[in-house]
């Protein structure tokens, strides 16, 4: 293998995820412009959006996104100050936090959502411009391998 391909790889990665998260952060801000929102903590919200009526803990979410503790604390805190997210605990498990939309933060995405999957689609297409369709497949099966070599 190419020892200066080999090289370039983790950075390539690194600016990819970087310029994605830019696109994605730029878009969202334009059409929720009452909060500065995140990817991160937009994809938060489909998430829990998506799984209405079951719940959700904090460690879940924290795998799924394979974010730190600290990190989807950090994301969920401020979620909680602007009233978008309620934060409770299970019954079963006291130790464990669970996550919902608050009432705010679902009018919010409820209002939006069509939009948000239009942008997430958009940048998705931006990913794979310029791939034909077999090409953007092998794309996936690759970046499946890496993410589960981890």
């Amino acid at each position: 293998m190419n020892d200066r391909f080999l090289k370039r790889l983790g950075p390539q990665i690194k600016i990819s995820n970087t310029l994605i998260e830019k696109e994605l952060n730029k878009r969202i801000a334009s059409l929720i412009t009452d909060y500065k929102l995140t990817g991160s903590q937009i994809s938060l919200m489909v998430y829990l959006y998506e799984s209405k009526g079951r719940t959700v803990t904090q460690k879940e979410v924290a795998d799924t996104f394979v974010l730190s503790h600290p990190t989807i604390r950090s994301i969920v805190r401020r979620m909680e100050n602007n009233g978008l997210l309620e934060v409770g605990h299970l019954r079963s498990d006291r130790r464990q936090i669970s996550l919902s939309l608050s009432e705010k933060g679902f009018n919010l995405l409820e209002q939006h959502i069509d939009d948000i999957y239009a942008v997430m689609d958009d940048v998705n297409h931006q990913i794979i411009r310029g791939l034909d369709e077999g090409e953007v497949q092998k794309f996936s099966e690759i970046l499946t391998k890496v993410i589960n070599n981890f």
